[in-house]
Order: structure tokens, then C-alpha cells, then sequence
């Protein structure tokens, strides 16, 4: 038998890479390596290599050939090369034959941030099969356009989290999405509203990630990715190649980034298209007295320890650290005429808090509820759309006249959140 050390000489040799490689065998775990940088694995049954490969591929071994790739990359999506794909990791399986109007989509991927991305993995090489994988996904697109969010957290998500393909102790029983997401990416889900803001949106709109997993693209094919993603900007075209290398007992394979859309960064670097900050979100308010006004109130938030602002898509939420779990956010700003989800607009304060109710300490929510009352007592203050908001809604005239106050009662729950 070959040793894993063998095979892995033809891989450098393959990718070009230098580095030398180490290997042991374990059944529970392995290493894998992506864009240039090792990283863990959860345990897939096979030996442990380490590796240096090329940007844009992931590698990973396998010596039981008793379990497809594909069921390897369906199980553990962070062998994807998910930055090249457009999407912010980690990113958390939402959806794996997932039944619609169209057939069963292969893989549902939902990045951090609300990137929403369908996968298809074809098995021929001809172009005729390629064809055929991206109409299924497109088919499966126009299943999703216009579909609430609601109906995608139960049909979708929740649908795939009961179902025999969500592999048995990933997913607590009756899990709902929001708790899923706050488990992969730490968010309470008070503080979720960007992701979910952004995911309404593609449903909305119909602009989703579309992937292709194949084992070889042709020019032809490569082209017809280049021509989507250049006449249809809204959505992303990638192309995702599995290399496969063999030697004796043991196969090599690589998810190798071969063809896609330039991704779109913000200020922060990262796929997420966020307002740039302060200067976007003012350029896009054309009246001079509500723009000083509310550069003033940003000015003056800087200043408040402990408040940090979180740029979203079309807005911003601001938030403020509480002792001992994540970031609480106490308020939210929109140019006019943006919406953020659940009717959020122009300047809103205070929490998010549904029927689950919120985990923050006693003297936590006594500041909130000074909060509240603090904002309930200003002129112009109107309820906000949703009842799961506490807190007031502020249009531009009402943020002019009481912007000092709004500064002061934000700083104020800043404080004594911090205190709890």
C-alpha cells in the first residue's frame, strides 16, 4: 500500500506547492488547507495530512473511498472556497435536497451575512450536462424569487433541519434557523437583523449565488459563466472543480475555484456589500439641516465607550457590549426612504424583543426600560412598525429637534448596560 505521504508528493506536484508534508493516522479528524493557511476539520473518517496548497483550493484526503466527495463537500461546506464564491464564512447548510416547485436542490448554503447560495453538483463532462445542471439551478432561483422570509425559515431551513439528510446531533430538535445561525456565528438573535435583512432581499429579488461543482469545466462552459455574471450583475456564476489525485490505498481531491463574479467588498474587505459608513449613508440624505443634524449625532456616538456601529446593507444598527453575552442592539439608523426588515426606518431606538423574551441581568433591563421611557417622552417620537421593536421611531423633523436628548439617552443605556 502507498503511504499518505506518497500521495500527497503527487499532489504538490500537481498544485506546485513546496512544502513538505506531514501524516498520521487518525479515524476522527483531519487537516485541510485553504488559500495557502491550515485549518481543522471536523472528523470525516479519514487520516490526518497537512498541506500547503495554492490559493483558491482546498485539499483534503481520503482513504475509504466509501463516501463520495460530494457527500464530503455536502457534509462539511467549509471545503468550499467560500471567499472566492462571494460568500463570508462560516457559512451554515440551510438546505440539502431540499424539495421545491422544481425538483430537490442539491446544497443550500447561507453565508454570515445572509448570502444566500445554491449548489449543484453535476457528474458528466459534456456540455450538455452542464446546461441541464444550470437550468435546474435556475429553475430552483425562480422557486425561491418572492418567497417571505418566513416561509423559507419553515420550508427550507427548518424542513432540512428535521429531515434524515441534516446529519443526526448537528441541529438541536426543533431548532428554528435563528438559533442555528447564533449557534455558528455567536449572534444573539436580537442582533440579527442585518442577515436577515439582506436575505429577505435576495428573496425578494431573485439575486441569488448559482454554484457548479463538477469534476472538469469546458472553455465553452467557462465562457457562458463569464457571460452570466457580466450581463446578470444582480446574481454570482461560479464554477467549483474537483481535482482528484490517486496513489494505492489513498485519493487526494481539491475544491478548486475555477470561474465566477469579482466579489463586491465594502470598507470592511469582505463579501458583504455593507455601506462604506458614515460619509455613504449622509450622501444619500439631501436635506442639508437633517444631514448635520444627524452627522452630529454620529460625531457624538463616537465618543460613547462601549457603543459600536455595525454596518449593514442599507443602514446601520448600533450596539452596545453587555457583560457576559454578545452585543445588544438599542437602535437603528436608514437614509429616507430605505426600509430595513421589519419596517425599520430612519432612526429608530431601542430593542429588539420577541415573545422569547431577552437574557440580560436585572440592572440590564432596568436601563432599558429608563431607555424607553427616556425616548417615549420626546416630541415626534411615533411607534414603530413592528411590536417586536421596543422602543420609538423618529423621522428626520423629530431627529433635528431632539438630536442632543437622543445622544444623551443612548449614552445613558450604554452605561448602565455596561454596569449589568
Amino acid at each position: 500500500m502507498i503511504g499518505t505521504n506518497g500521495v500527497m508528493k503527487g499532489l504538490r506536484r500537481a498544485v506546485r506547492t513546496s512544502s513538505s508534508t506531514a501524516a498520521s493516522h487518525s479515524p476522527i479528524s483531519t487537516t485541510i488547507a485553504h488559500s495557502g493557511a491550515t485549518r481543522p476539520l471536523a472528523a470525516v473518517n479519514q487520516p490526518t495530512t497537512k498541506c500547503r496548497a495554492h490559493a483558491k483550493t482546498t485539499a483534503i484526503t481520503d482513504n475509504t473511498r466509501r463516501s463520495p466527495l460530494q457527500e464530503q463537500l455536502k457534509l462539511h461546506p467549509q471545503l468550499l472556497p467560500l471567499d472566492e464564491l462571494g460568500l463570508v464564512g462560516p457559512a451554515v447548510v440551510v438546505g440539502r435536497e431540499s424539495s421545491l416547485e422544481s425538483g430537490k436542490v442539491d446544497l443550500v448554503l447561507l453565508g454570515n451575512g445572509g448570502e444566500l447560495a445554491l449548489i449543484e453538483f453535476k457528474t458528466g463532462p459534456q456540455n450538455t450536462d452542464f446546461r441541464a445542471c444550470l437550468a435546474q439551478l435556475l429553475d430552483y432561483g425562480s422557486d425561491l424569487w418572492g418567497m417571505s422570509l418566513e416561509e423559507f425559515q419553515t420550508r427550507v431551513a427548518e424542513g432540512y433541519f428535521k429531515s434524515p439528510h441534516c446529519p443526526s446531533g448537528s441541529v438541536p430538535t426543533g431548532a428554528s434557523l435563528d438559533q442555528v445561525v447564533t449557534k455558528a456565528w455567536g449572534t444573539g438573535v436580537d442582533d440579527a437583523i442585518d442577515w436577515r435583512d439582506r436575505l429577505q432581499a435576495q428573496l425578494r429579488d431573485g439575486t441569488f449565488h448559482y454554484v457548479v461543482v463538477a469534476q472538469r469545466f469546458t472553455p465553452s462552459v467557462l465562457r457562458t459563466l463569464r457571460y452570466l455574471n457580466a450581463t446578470m450583475k444582480a446574481s454570482r456564476f461560479s464554477a467549483v472543480e474537483l481535482v482528484r489525485f490517486t496513489g494505492g490505498d489513498h485519493a487526494a481531491f481539491e475544491a478548486r475555484f475555477v470561474a465566477g463574479a469579482e466579489p463586491s467588498k465594502g470598507s470592511s474587505g469582505t463579501a458583504k456589500a455593507v455601506l462604506a459608513g458614515v460619509d455613504e449613508l449622509l450622501g444619500r440624505i439631501t436635506d442639508d439641516d437633517y444631514r448635520h443634524h444627524l452627522q452630529d449625532l454620529f460625531e457624538g456616538l463616537a465618543t460613547v465607550d462601549g457603543l459600536t456601529v455595525f454596518w449593514g446593507t442599507s443602514g446601520c444598527s448600533l450596539r452596545a457590549a453587555v457583560p457576559n453575552r454578545g452585543p445588544l442592539s438599542i437602535g437603528w439608523i436608514f437614509p429616507p426612504g430605505s426600509r430595513g426588515l421589519m419596517g425599520l426606518t430612519d432612526v429608530t431606538l431601542g430593542w429588539y424583543e420577541d415573545a422569547n423574551g431577552l437574557v440580560v441581568s436585572d440592572q440590564g433591563r432596568t436601563a432599558l426600560g429608563a431607555y424607553r421611557e427616556r425616548l417615549e417622552s420626546l416630541s415626534g417620537a411615533t411607534k414603530p412598525k413592528s411590536s417586536a421593536i421596543q422602543g420609538c421611531t423618529f423621522p428626520p423633523a423629530a431627529v433635528t429637534e431632539n438630536a442632543p436628548e437622543l445622544q444623551e439617552a443612548l449614552r445613558a443605556a450604554v452605561s448602565g448596560l455596561a454596569a449589568g
